[in-house]
């Protein structure tokens, strides 16, 4: 499948003659005028949306979980946006004009699996599936906006509508944009403070039981869009949930994993095991860091410097992966830790307590969160007596001044996405810490306007409105974080793969990188872009680069990370 690539052209006034009529145009330079145009890119999957009326990406029906088309009945005088939302899922925008033909309603997916960007071109509002097609539309560059750079690194986890480059927003995803008379209105109509609390009676087994049902639907759905697919597995809970799923739906699918070259990012055993259990076809690879261009960005083309810079090693391996296993898509199980709610705290005790007050239930959610976090009672206790003395606070998202200047550490209000912030604000204590990790899992998702095909199938609407819905002490249940995700599919893993607890990572890969390339870091980032804009502390810097590649501290990352905003800003300003 090739990138789900569009560029709408939208008029702040349009006139009635046109009855908002979109006209296809073949090149991004041709986006303009007075009507409203559209350039798609190959193979862009293009559905009719009532009269005049386009969605583009992939839709799915709720009903049936099956890839589908909306129907030709939708009226523009109906709520199409709530129907969307309410009858349907996948990865899409959709627009349609209203019934006097002078306003286009346009609506992002509220999963984020395909994001959407908005620009201002002289008197028409630009949205696009990527940053560039907005220079290509003007005919000129898109320039780094340093202000805006500097506030990403300190809360370079936060996602927001802010971007990094001068004049251009991303769309909140489940956001109705209305333009016409000259006005852009933005409506939030997806939110996750109404999914949350709906199933707060529902036993484990019935939790799971219903876990199993939707990941499966879900996961055939994806499985029946891309065809074959290549799981990133890990051995661990979230990869191994896909693999049962897809398992249970009856796809085609396979398995890779990459290995670091020493055991301490080496999960090829477990791998093993869990293919060799399903039955299905495997592949091992091995991260080399000789083999890594410090100076690729592998946040190249995006609004933000929002990638680790080892993941386009991790790209390439993936992509020869799936070419050797015949695949169609790569899927990873990014983001399930956030999903399946793996909270290392008290709060699912307090949410307990305050749910149902002290008994049974309280006791072995206590119980449960020792095992979790390996607290014995004592401590256990004094982080619930905390966390219940803990007046609730507005939203919080620390920053992370490491290695910046004092100029670049203004402290701005963080600015995240108004829905999800007014979640983690107003929701229970599990669910707001629900919805926090979620936050923190919104720039690790690849959707279908991937330069490849990859996808994070676990970020699916409907996988996310339920497992909000829940409350926080069933995923703890049994003194096993993420328990329901393990119960789900238990019949068809092996014991030890549902039992696992712990895995490996990439680190001394990415200690790999920072000891063969300290020198190339060190010149990226005292005389480069972010230094000549006065971001950095040069200082500050320079220490960070005495340390040790083994035994140092964790700044060798965010040395990795400036690295990377560094070569993204030298590739959208020269």
């Amino acid at each position: 499948m090739t990138p789900l690539r569009f560029l709408l052209g939208i008029p702040l006034a349009m006139a009635p003659a046109s009855q908002g009529q979109v006209e296809l145009v073949r090149d991004p330079l041709q986006i303009g005028g007075g009507q409203i145009r559209l350039w798609i890119g190959d193979d862009v999957p293009v559905m009719g949306l009532g009269p005049g009326g386009s969605l583009l990406g992939m839709l799915f029906s709720r009903e049936t979980m099956k890839r589908c088309a909306p129907p030709a009945c939708f009226d523009p005088c109906a709520n199409i946006a709530d129907r969307l939302l309410r009858e349907y899922w996948g990865a899409y925008l959709a627009f349609w004009p209203d019934r006097t033909g002078r306003r286009l309603h346009v609506i992002t997916d509220p999963s984020g699996l395909l994001p959407a960007y908005s620009s201002r071109m002289g008197d028409h509002l630009l949205v696009a599936s990527h940053a560039e097609l907005f220079g290509q539309a003007a005919g000129a560059s898109l320039r780094v906006c340093p202000d805006a750079l500097a506030a990403f690194l300190l809360r370079p986890e936060l996602r927001g509508t802010r971007t990094c480059l001068a004049g251009v927003e991303e769309i909140a995803p489940g956001t109705l944009l209305s333009i016409g008379d000259g006005q852009v209105e933005r409506n939030t109509l997806w939110r996750p403070s109404d999914v949350t609390a709906a199933c707060s009676s529902l036993t484990f087994r019935e939790a799971a039981a219903d876990l199993r049902s939707l990941g499966t639907a879900v996961l055939d759905a994806w499985a029946g869009a891309f065809g074959p697919v290549a799981v990133a597995a890990s051995g661990g809970v979230d990869s191994s949930f896909i693999c049962g799923a897809l398992q249970v739906g009856g796809a085609d699918y396979s398995c890779v994993t990459l290995a670091t070259p020493d055991a301490s990012g080496d999960e090829r055993i477990h791998v093993r095991q869990l293919a060799s259990h399903l039955g299905v076809p495997y592949l091992e690879c091995r991260y080399d860091p000789s083999g890594f261009d410090i100076r690729l960005p592998a946040s190249a083309g995006l609004t933000r410097p929002s990638r680790k810079s080892f993941l386009a090693s991790l790209d390439n391996h993936l992509r020869q992966a799936m070419a050797q296993l015949a695949a169609g898509v790569v899927m990873d199980g990014n983001g399930g830790d956030n999903l399946f709610c793996y909270l290392h705290s008290a709060v699912p005790i307090v949410d307990r307590l305050l749910a149902e007050g002290p008994g049974r239930g309280s006791l072995a959610s206590f119980i449960d969160m020792c095992r979790v976090t390996g607290c014995d009672i004592p401590a256990m206790s004094a982080a619930l007596v905390r966390s219940l003395r803990k007046p609730r606070a507005g939203f919080v998202w620390p920053p992370d001044r490491r290695l910046l200047s004092p100029g670049a550490c203004l402290d701005c209000a963080p600015q995240p996405f108004a829905a999800w912030a007014e979640a983690v604000e107003t929701g229970s204590r599990g669910r707001a810490a629900h919805c926090e990790l979620l936050m923190h899992a919104q720039f690790h998702v690849h959707g279908p306007s991937e330069g490849w095909p990859r996808l994070s199938p676990l970020l699916s609407q409907p996988l996310v409105e339920y497992c909000l819905s829940l409350p926080s002490w069933l995923w703890c249940e049994g003194g096993l974080n993420r328990a329901l995700a393990r119960d789900a599919f238990a019949r068809e893993l092996p014991p030890s793969i549902v039992a696992r607890t712990s895995k490996a990572g990439p680190d001394s890969f990415l200690r790999g990188i920072y000891a063969v390339n300290r020198q190339a870091i060190r010149d990226l980032l005292l005389g480069g872009w972010l230094a000549s804009r006065g971001l950095l502390d040069p200082v500050a810097v320079e220490q960070a680069l005495h340390t040790d590649p083994l035994t140092g501290s964790e700044i060798i990352y965010r040395l990795l990370d400036l690295a990377e905003a560094e070569n993204w800003a030298r590739s959208w300003d020269g």
